[in-house]
């Protein structure tokens, strides 16, 4: 019984650890009510989905975005890696993508950008791509649903009080690079640990 519940135990850990690397690009938050503000503080987080190093990372700024008044102000400086951009007609970005760098295993990228929010409520997609240090390369540009392995990432905007804007998944400031544990995981150990302690004082009885 003890070697189950042990094995177990494992299980659980090693899915948690396992949870960031199983996630795809996500542009965050990816819900605002911020209708139509300036310098809203998003960013756009990747995971390393092969066993060989990210080298490139980049999205694209939909038509819709920018045509409802959305646009991308500047980015974060990310020592190691060069940004590129790319404007339309009337000098709204793009594309951005981030060179340069390299992303090993096991970690994930995330890169901070000021944006204005579009001023029409709507799903506004984000194609993303991530390159290799193999010089292969997956684009994130599929509509969401079930069975899609490459979804491209969305931001919802909403009406409704700036207020109660959903925050972003990730405390801000963060470097790019490391090692993430997220609040589902930390739930998996949580529960793992408590399996242990039932366990010591059911022994200790």
């Amino acid at each position: 019984m003890m070697k189950i519940k042990s094995s177990l135990v494992a299980l659980i850990v090693l899915a948690a650890f396992s949870l960031p690397l199983m996630a795809h690009i996500s542009v965050n938050p990816r819900t605002t009510s911020d209708v139509g503000v300036h310098h809203k503080l998003f960013f756009i987080r990747a995971p390393v989905e092969k066993a060989i190093p990210v080298v490139e990372l980049g999205f694209e700024v939909s038509e819709e975005w920018r045509n409802n008044g959305g646009d991308v102000n500047s980015f974060q400086h990310v020592p190691g890696w060069d940004l590129n951009v790319e404007f339309d007609d009337e000098g709204k970005v793009t594309k951005a993508f981030w060179t340069g760098g390299e992303a090993p295993r096991e970690t994930f990228l995330m890169f901070y950008m000021s944006m204005n929010v579009p001023e029409t409520p709507g799903v506004y997609r984000f194609n993303s791509w991530q390159k290799w240090e193999d010089g292969s390369e997956l684009f994130f540009n599929e509509p969401r649903g079930e069975g899609v392995e490459a979804p491209f990432p969305t931001v919802t905007v909403e009406e409704g009080n700036p207020e109660d804007s959903a925050p972003a998944e990730e405390e801000p400031f963060l470097s790019a690079g490391v090692i993430h544990v997220g609040s589902a995981a930390m739930a998996l150990l949580a529960l793992a640990i408590s399996l242990v302690s039932m366990k010591q004082r059911n022994g200790a009885a």
